[in-house]
């Protein structure tokens, strides 16, 4: 599935491409020049200049966007080294302790293969976005995880304080 905000990007690069092609750029000028009035064709010249130099700047700004939004999706190797380097003995921890062990250490042989440095790297140079496919499903456990504690907590409040109207003796 592609990016919304590449997809919208994609769609005014072609805009702009189509209106800047050689053959619509050189229609203008022949409807232009065949008018044979000066001073309109020297206007309309310089109105193609100007959209021209307008549309020069916007493609400017989408191939930055693009360049942000390929940027925003790969992880550095400085951060891919942190995350190898302490990641890994995390999960070392985490299999210690887990009633499960030969699952748990199996889980853990995978994810320090898959988040080696090497793997990493290779998996991002053929398209791979950890940060969509980690980062995101790992925010939406943590929300869920903290909202079935904070929403069990409010239930419990609510039924330790007395409502309004009733009297407790």
């Amino acid at each position: 599935m592609v990016d919304p905000q590449l997809q919208t990007l994609g769609a005014q690069l072609g805009e702009v491409v189509v209106r800047n092609t050689a053959f619509a750029i050189a229609d203008k000028i022949r409807a232009v020049k065949a008018r044979r009035q000066d001073q309109e064709t020297i206007a309309e010249l310089e109105g193609m200049v100007n959209d021209l130099v307008a549309d020069k700047s916007e493609l400017v700004r989408i191939a930055n966007a693009y360049e942000d939004e390929l940027v925003a999706q790969r992880l550095a190797k400085e951060d891919i080294e942190h995350i190898s380097t302490n990641l890994v003995p995390l999960l070392s921890q985490l299999v210690a302790s887990s009633a499960q062990p030969d699952q748990a250490k199996a889980f853990q042989d995978v994810v320090q293969t898959l988040l080696s440095v090497e793997t990493v790297t290779v998996l991002q140079l053929v398209g791979f976005n950890f940060r969509k496919a980690i980062g995101e499903p790992l925010t939406e456990l943590v929300a869920g995880f903290i909202a079935t504690r904070t929403s069990g907590n409010a239930s419990d409040k609510a039924a330790v304080v007395p409502r309004a109207g009733k009297r407790h003796r």
